[in-house]
Parts: structure tokens; C-alpha cells; sequence
């Protein structure tokens, strides 16, 4: 397989980035989300989905995007699906050897900044990994006492810690629309800036343990506090203030509101930073606060 991509490498002019995996029909009927033709990045694609290691067996879901080299006369010279973080799959019926890519990170910062969807979600579970976020037991915060040092620990704006250390994390995801509006309130006379409030509530939702209260208990809550936050303003504090916590934040609420470029383009040099020169299992960056 390595000579042959060597060849249709060498030939290719163009690569499209096509809606759907394995399973999606022809490639000819498929969605076109970006087409590469710079010769820079033609490189800098070529090295991220050819360079890693071949594991002799293949991923059993179909795949999200696919690759498709095309020769300068436009003909389909090969194809290669994409799974989940760091899985490349070229011509997966005729050589059935997945590749697991050495620099993911490159490979998905570069296919988000030519526009195509759903690429900064896919750092969420390596940011759960680097940030040490994966829950133990119980899953939900405690109520109480003890529910004060973990709203520390995740930096709950102390105005809302009073109230909220009266619920678990469980409950503080289920509370009705008039309970947030009294804890947005809270928020706001505390801190009338939107940029201000949604650099605390991006910290504290990037602090959330994973998955259940990051989805279904206080993060509940948080994206309902982010709501009524103009995207503009949330995405300029991920610009002000880049770490780990904050993109993790981001990619939280974009998993739940949609890929939304506004708010996703400021935490990519933090990701880059972290993410961009690291191979799968290797040490951590400075830059995770």
C-alpha cells in the first residue's frame, strides 16, 4: 500500500472532502464540503493520512467523511474514509489495513479551517484524556458540605455556589426555566459583562467531569446560562483567554448547538498548541488552565 499511495499521491491535483463513509452510496452522488487544491495544503494533507502506523485489520463502523483524490482531468484516482479521531481507511475493500494517523490533530485542524463540519468535536475525547476528566463515583456532585469543594474546583462563579451546593449536579441539570432565570440574574448582577460571564461559564462547563455531569447535569445548566450570550461575545472570550478548559467548554456547547464557526475558529490555536505536535498517548502541553 505505501508505493501505491506514493503513486496516486504524486498524481493527485485535488482532493474533495465528501459527506458520508463506507456506506454512503456512490461518491459521485455525495455532498462536496471542501475541495483542496493548494499545493501547500495537498502537502500538509498528504503527510497527515499517510504517515502513522498500519494495523492489518479495519474499524467496523462505516466512517464520517471521505477523502477523494482526483487526477488533474478530474478522474477519481483513490479514496479514503475517515474514523473517528485518528483512523484512515484508503480503499478499505481492496487493501483492509486501517492506518492510524501519527498527528490527528493536523489532519482535523486542517480539514475545519477549509469549512467542513464536525472537525473541533472531534477533540473531545482526546481534551477528556489530556484534561483528566473521565468521572469516578458517583457520577453527579454531591449536595451539601461537600458539594462546596467541587464547585471550587470547577470554578462556579461564587455567587451561585450558595445555591447550587443545595442540589447535586443531577438536580442542577433538571431545574425549571424560572430557577436558571434566578441564577442568569444572579450571574448578571455579579458580572454585567457577557464577555466576563462567558469566560466563567466556559471554564466551568470545560471543567466538568465526563460524560454524565458535562452532558446531563451541570452542563445542562451552564448552556442554558451560555444562552442568552451573544455568540460574538462567547467567542471573544475563547480568544482572550486560551486554555484547555475554555476549548473544552466550546466544544461542549457546540456538540449540543451545532458547528458554529464563530464560535470554534478562536480555541483552534489552543488546540493546535496542545494537540498539534502530540501523538496519541504522549505528554501533555503547559497550556491546559
Amino acid at each position: 500500500m505505501i508505493d501505491w499511495l506514493a503513486d496516486v499521491w504524486s498524481r493527485a491535483a485535488s482532493v474533495q472532502i465528501a459527506d458520508g463513509g463506507e456506506d454512503a452510496g456512490p461518491i459521485a452522488t455525495r455532498t462536496v464540503l471542501a475541495e483542496i487544491r493548494d499545493p501547500a495544503a495537498l502537502a500538509e494533507l498528504r503527510s497527515a493520512t499517510t504517515t502513522g502506523s498500519f494495523t492489518g485489520d479495519i474499524c467496523r463502523c462505516h466512517g464520517s467523511r471521505t477523502l477523494v483524490l482526483r487526477d488533474a482531468a478530474g478522474e477519481v484516482i483513490a479514496h479514503a474514509s475517515l474514523h473517528g479521531y485518528d483512523t484512515v481507511s484508503w480503499e478499505r475493500r481492496r487493501f483492509r489495513d486501517d492506518l492510524i494517523i501519527a498527528h490527528p490533530a493536523s489532519l482535523h485542524l486542517l480539514l475545519a479551517a477549509q469549512g467542513v463540519p464536525g472537525q473541533i468535536v472531534q477533540f473531545y475525547g482526546p481534551l477528556t484524556d489530556l484534561l483528566q476528566l473521565h468521572e469516578g463515583r458517583p457520577q453527579f456532585r454531591p449536595a451539601g458540605e461537600k458539594a462546596l469543594r467541587h464547585l471550587a474546583d470547577r470554578k462556579v462563579p461564587e455567587v451561585l455556589r450558595p445555591v447550587l451546593a443545595s442540589m447535586t449536579g443531577q438536580e442542577a441539570g433538571g431545574l425549571s426555566d424560572e430557577q436558571v432565570g434566578k441564577l442568569r440574574r444572579l450571574l448578571v448582577g455579579h458580572e454585567p459583562s457577557p464577555t466576563r460571564r462567558a469566560e466563567m461559564l466556559l471554564g466551568w462547563l470545560g471543567r466538568l467531569s465526563v460524560p454524565a455531569e458535562a452532558l446531563w447535569g451541570e452542563g445542562v445548566l451552564v448552556r442554558q446560562l451560555l444562552a442568552d450570550i451573544a455568540s460574538h461575545d462567547i467567542a471573544t472570550a475563547a480568544d482572550d483567554r486560551r486554555t484547555g478548559h475554555i476549548a473544552m467548554g466550546i466544544i461542549n456547547l457546540v456538540q449540543h448547538n451545532g458547528d458554529d464557526r464563530t464560535l470554534t475558529s478562536p480555541i483552534v490555536p489552543i488546540l493546535r498548541e496542545l494537540f498539534g505536535n502530540r501523538r496519541p498517548g504522549g505528554g501533555a502541553s503547559k497550556a491546559l488552565g
